[in-house]
């Protein structure tokens, strides 16, 4: 029988082949009570192997990339994205760059490496590693071959199997230039093998490969500086060169040197045979980053071999059970690139090169990439319910004092806002001081000023808790910012998932800091203080936030006074309700939902003060209700009262028209919408379908169902008066705000003056064009 663990943080650092291999054997095999969690700074890993051909063109980005993010929810983990710079392996502490460190119990690395730097003046060159930086670098310059003919002289440094399959995948995707002399391509090895490691035929064929190409391989020159002009040897020979790229001997990351591991000469984490370090066996090194007692050369092979010893060995010292020992299967067929759909295979040294050769290996390699790719999410396991159903009841965290000393001590430890104002104390300064003291206060506000409060709940869109902290103060300080409100203090209700691993006080507590320092963090921006809260245990985590702000009492009585004419202004795209949902069934490209993160993150307040600038009239922050839900809200209209009884106040005599090619979506929404994958709320909010006067307009759109999208940090939709929109436009685009659009008109619904008609009228039009200045300049001709 399988020995039950105590409840555990297992922490991932790098998303190195190795670690790959761990995720992909945990999906089907995940231990009850273990928590793991995958930190990287990339949220796609490029599959080595497959790099060259994505060089040469015959592969797509998304053909060698495994996407982490999806990886991690098949195997039950959490995704981080993030990059790890120094390690406290005696307070077992991950430092995390521009956020709070991160506690675990076991530790596994698995960073890869970068070409060495040793050489003088190597920071003027370009390194292979990493892969996602190299492409973009290499993409750019194709473009700039492609565009400008001039001539160009290329350099690769490092004459290993790794350069002479990158120098001819390079000389394949410049193939005319190369062939007219207008680009040269120079492979230079300090070594007198080309490539390294292989046998004589082998390099014999490789030779004769590189001289079809037109490569020129420069063996025995040891590159003792580059230069701007070129680079120069040991021997003082002289190479001309406009670009160089290293792809030498792999280095470890600097950071390792301070972290008081192990390390060998070059930097690297030394390991013992079961892939601990030997000075704390807690940490364990996998991949190019480890330094084993049998050298190997760094590759993705070796890498992929220690995966299932890496994978058994963890689980093994979570359970205190036996470790099994690494050795290494030297693999005696080797297999190189050549550029084209072909391969030179080499077997006890013998070689050949065919086409048979790099199919058999194309064949493998989208076979582990697919593989990893579309594990299925239905193996998805709460890796804490075995360990939650073992857990005492008293330490349940709604019950008892439990819950209040974990939310006590984590704020404790938050950083609280310097007030703006040093000179003299305010009324609004005293409120703030007060709400300090205690979680519920009487505060005393200027005569001028209004106290505005905001109530918001929010469940976790990620499984980062710090993020998620961030999001959802982001969320709530959005629709303060709408109503020109300025945030002064905040309280918080958080809950944490009745499985483990919340279960447990200890990693319950880490939780915990992590969502409140993500919040504080937004908070603090705009001196507004967290000062209470209650922590709760529920089915899933959430965050409630309550914010009180001071408002000008004549800005907040002239709100919603929408006119006809007025323009209105969207500033951010729709889709994320869409993209979350396609997130849980797997269905998101990761670069998707960073897309979408990064927008989601930016502040609304500078998109607020723009809008109050240029005279806006009302504006609101598109939230849960979608788009259409939010139009229909400034309208004052209500499609469906709860009583069934419209009175004569609640009708609106404004109605809209909604410009569809104006409006601006996320990466991926339109695939979401395209694909009827949208969001539990999208039917709820569908509702507002019934406000449209021309329904069949959005029936024969398949993207137009973004526009009841639930939004999450949504943009602000702003109505202002037509003459200042094209000014507010260029303010918004000049600020960072590249998808603000003019998506609406407002104009006059055309019924006859009685009750009835006016309710039974639709008050939005949704109209094919984005030309609002003509719309604006003859609202007649506009149908409603």
């Amino acid at each position: 029988m399988q020995k039950q663990t105590h409840c555990q943080d297992l922490v991932l650092i790098g998303g190195g082949h190795s670690h790959l291999v761990l995720l992909q054997q945990w999906a089907k095999r995940p231990l009850p009570g273990v928590r793991l969690t995958l930190v990287s700074p990339q949220v796609q890993s490029p599959y080595s192997p497959m790099v060259p051909g994505l060089i040469a063109g015959h592969y797509s980005h998304s053909d060698i990339h495994i996407d982490l993010p999806r990886l991690c929810r098949a195997a039950g983990a959490r995704f981080i994205h993030a990059c790890a710079h120094n390690i406290d392996p005696l307070e077992n502490r991950v430092s995390l760059l521009g956020r709070p460190d991160l506690a675990f119990d076991f530790l596994s690395l698995a960073v890869g490496a970068s070409p060495c730097h040793d050489i003088p003046g190597s920071e003027l060159a370009v390194p292979v590693k990493p892969i996602g930086q190299f492409y973009r670098y290499w993409e750019q310059l194709k473009q700039q071959i492609q565009r400008k003919h001039q001539p160009l002289k290329l350099g690769i440094i490092g004459g290993g199997a790794g350069g002479c399959e990158l120098a001819m995948a390079i000389a394949c995707a410049l193939e005319e230039p190369l062939y007219s002399g207008r680009v040269e391509l120079h492979l230079v090895q300090s070594g007198r093998k080309i490539p390294a490691d292989f046998p004589l035929l082998a390099r014999r064929l490789a030779a004769r490969e590189m001289s079809r190409l037109k490569i020129h391989a420069h063996s025995n020159w040891r590159v003792t500086e580059i230069t701007s002009r070129g680079i120069y040897s040991d021997e003082g020979r002289f190479i001309a060169l406009d670009k160089a790229m290293l792809c030498t001997e792999s280095s470890a990351p600097p950071w390792l040197a301070q972290s008081g591991l192990a390390i060998d000469q070059h930097g690297f984490v030394q390991v013992d045979d079961y892939l601990r370090s030997i000075s704390h066996p807690h940490i364990f090194a996998a991949g190019d980053v480890a330094a084993t007692s049998a050298p190997q050369p760094k590759s993705s092979q070796a890498a992929q071999q220690q995966g299932p010893t890496l994978f058994h060995n963890v689980r093994a010292a979570l359970q205190d059970t036996p470790l099994k020992a690494y050795r290494p299967r030297p693999s005696r067929l080797q297999r190189l690139s050549c550029g084209g759909q072909h391969a030179i295979a080499t077997f006890s040294g013998l070689a050949a090169v065919s086409a048979l050769f790099w199919h058999a290996k194309d064949s493998a390699d989208r076979r582990f990439v697919d593989q990893i790719n579309h594990l299925p999410l239905s193996r998805f396991v709460r890796s804490g319910d075995a360990c939650a159903q073992n857990l005492v009841r008293e330490n349940a965290l709604g019950n008892g004092t439990l819950g209040v000393d974990l939310f006590d001590q984590a704020l404790a430890r938050l950083a609280q806002p310097t007030p703006k104002k040093a000179s003299e104390e305010t009324a609004i300064e005293r409120a703030r001081s007060i709400a300090l003291t205690a979680a519920t206060s009487a505060l005393e506000l200027p005569s001028d000023k209004l106290l505005v409060q905001h109530t918001e709940q929010l469940c976790a869109p990620v499984q980062d808790p710090w993020l998620f902290g961030r999001l959802a103060a982001q969320h709530s300080l959005s629709h303060l910012f709408a109503v020109q409100a300025e945030p002064f203090s905040a309280q918080a209700l958080v809950t944490l998932p009745t499985q483990l691993p919340n279960a447990s006080p200890a990693l319950a507590s880490r939780d915990l800091q992590l969502i409140l320092d993500g919040a504080a963090r937004e908070l603090n921006q705009y001196d507004c203080a967290l000062t209470g809260g209650q922590l709760l245990e529920g089915p899933a985590a959430q965050m409630g936030l309550t914010l009180n702000g001071s408002g000008d009492r004549a800005s907040l009585a002239a709100r919603n006074s929408v006119r006809a004419g007025d323009c209105l202004i969207l500033t951010k795209p729709l889709g994320n309700g869409a993209l979350f949902a396609a997130q849980a069934q797997g269905k998101a490209h990761a670069r998707w939902l960073q897309q979408a993160l990064d927008t989601m993150l930016q502040s609304n307040l500078t998109a607020a003060n723009i809008f109050v600038r240029n005279g806006v009239r009302t504006m609101a922050s598109v939230h849960r209700t979608g788009l259409l839900g939010q139009i229909l809200e400034m309208l004052h209209w209500h499609p469906q009262p709860l009583d069934g009884i419209v009175k004569p106040a609640e009708v609106s005599t404004l109605g809209v028209s909604v410009l569809t090619d104006a409006l601006p979506f996320l990466t991926g929404a339109t695939y979401c919408a395209e694909h009827a994958v949208l969001s539990d709320l999208h039917q709820h909010n569908a509702r507002s379908y019934k406000a449209v006067k021309n329904p069949g307009f959005w029936q024969e759109k398949p993207h137009l169902p973004m526009l009841v999208d639930p939004q999450i940090c949504g943009g602000l939709l702003g109505a202002v008066p037509a003459e200042h929109a094209e000014q507010c436009i260029s303010a918004l685009h000049a600020a960072g705000w590249r998808h603000a659009a003019v998506i609406g008109v407002v104009d006059t619904l055309t019924t006859e003056n009685d009750a009835h008609a006016q309710t039974s009228a639709q008050p939005i039009y949704l109209a094919n064009g984005s030309d609002w200045k003509k719309r604006t300049a003859n609202r007649a001709a506009v149908v409603l």
